[in-house]
């Protein structure tokens, strides 16, 4: 049963916290699974489970489950291959209403597969999703998480929901994460979102080419085509560094160029009437300049 408990054991892995989660949801006590041993590992089908010799793989059919402490992946089919030399377990595939669950997330998607060679697994499916306490992530393409880096990746129309409706969008996301040498908790060290970012607090809207947001510092930076809007009016910039701590945003341009805003004045009532708005186009110094935009928040 030893090459059973690997199945498992893979196959079991836990997703990183949450794209654009901070540190404190990232530190809620998921160690992950340690993929060379560990605790015993349970696993459940109601179909059975087969080996083939031949094949060198083990199936689970039907409805399959292993169970690995707090943590568990349910699919239709769990399949492990493993060495012609050994009983290593060389690839995991979860197919069929794939779903993994700890104690902090759980992700759902048709189809897992993990290579233990490259120390990769990649999630696939037409409704990918990963859910926590806070936020919702989901995904067209793929979740990929790349273990000896401790990266997660989510690819094609990225979107990440937080509960305070705070919305992220992007062509790929991917999120950092380390160990934190005090508290032993792995934590979230960098969110990275790339290609046509563009983040909606509700009450202002960034637009960008990449993002980079520190849970810790909780400071973000934008760059590429930045544009930054509050209401009606619009500020445009090659770089933004937004403080969601302190609630400041300052917009810096390319060398030689101007930070450029369109700032709309407010109406005024006259006899009951109000007079159409002109827009007032201004230039910051080149130097740029804080702009205070609020309790925007990022990720």
């Amino acid at each position: 049963m030893t090459a059973l408990r690997l199945l498992a054991l893979a196959a079991a892995f836990a997703l990183a916290a949450p794209l654009g989660a901070g540190a404190q949801d990232a530190s809620s006590g998921d160690a992950g699974f340690d993929l060379g041993g560990g605790q015993p590992i349970e696993i459940s089908a109601d179909n059975g489970i087969e080996w083939n010799r031949d094949a060198k793989t083990y199936t689970a059919r039907g409805n399959a489950v292993a169970v690995q402490g707090t943590s568990e992946v349910h699919a239709d089919t769990l399949i492990a291959t493993y060495s012609a030399s050994s009983s290593q377990i060389d690839h995991v595939v979860a197919e069929g209403a794939v779903k993994i669950m700890s104690p902090s997330q759980t992700a759902y998607g048709d189809h897992a597969d993990f290579d233990q060679t490259r120390r990769l697994l990649v999630m696939t499916g037409a409704a990918l999703k990963i859910v926590s306490a806070d936020q919702t992530v989901t995904a067209r393409d793929a979740f990929e998480y790349w273990q000896d880096q401790d990266a997660l990746v989510a690819k094609g129309d990225v979107v990440i929901l937080k509960s305070d409706g705070t919305r992220i969008d992007g062509d790929q996301a991917t999120s950092y994460f380390r160990r934190n040498a005090t508290t032993g908790k792995r934590e979230a060290f960098q969110v990275k979102a790339e290609g046509n970012v563009r983040i909606d607090t509700g009450k202002e809207v960034a637009t960008c080419s990449r993002a980079l947001y520190d849970p810790n510092t909780q400071i973000a930076v934008l760059t590429g085509n930045v544009v930054l809007t509050q209401n009606k009016n619009v500020f445009r910039g090659a770089r933004a560094e937004i403080d969601m701590a302190k609630g400041i945003s300052r917009l810096l341009p390319a060398p030689g160029e101007r930070v450029r805003s369109t700032i709309q004045p407010k109406q005024k009532s006259n006899q009951g009437s109000s007079a159409p708005a002109s827009p007032a186009t201004s230039a910051a110094p080149a130097g740029g300049g804080a702009l205070a935009l609020g309790t925007a928040t990022t990720q």
